[in-house]
């Protein structure tokens, strides 16, 4: 399946709660969320995937069943872009992939990674972070 979208990036080591914290996150925006891993056939609903996720993962998740559905038969589509996530962690970034820059799905994403820079800095000020944005092809 070709996601394209817009690639929002937190780059530097990552440590292997990312992608359980990043899955908690969502899970509190998407309550009803469907959750597949990218080696997958099919989701489940992401209050039954299990908790906690190790990184290196990558994981797709859609923001209900209906978008779910939409994407496992129309793929991407005007209707649904904003309804899908492609998270990524590798040993060296953490990628959320989201349907545009100016979104506000990539408003989630840089949140989110936020809350990840947050956890790797510990209890200490958070400093500023660019975030590295890039379009998918």
């Amino acid at each position: 399946m070709m996601i394209g979208g817009a690639d929002v990036i937190l780059q530097g080591a990552t440590k292997s709660q990312d992608a359980d914290l990043l899955v908690r996150g969502i899970r509190s925006e998407w309550p009803h969320a469907m959750i597949q891993g990218a080696e997958e056939d099919e989701a489940v609903p992401i209050r039954t995937f299990p908790l906690p996720v190790v990184g290196p993962a990558e994981l797709i998740v859609y923001r209900d069943d209906a978008s779910y559905q939409s994407w496992k038969l129309d793929g991407a589509t005007a209707d649904n872009q904003d309804a899908m996530i492609h998270l990524m962690v590798s040993t060296s970034n953490v990628t959320l992939v989201v349907d545009a820059f100016d979104s506000a799905l990539a408003v989630l994403a840089r949140e989110l990674l936020e809350s990840v820079q947050r956890n790797r800095m510990g209890a200490g000020p958070l400093r500023t972070q660019s975030f590295e944005q890039r379009a998918s092809l």
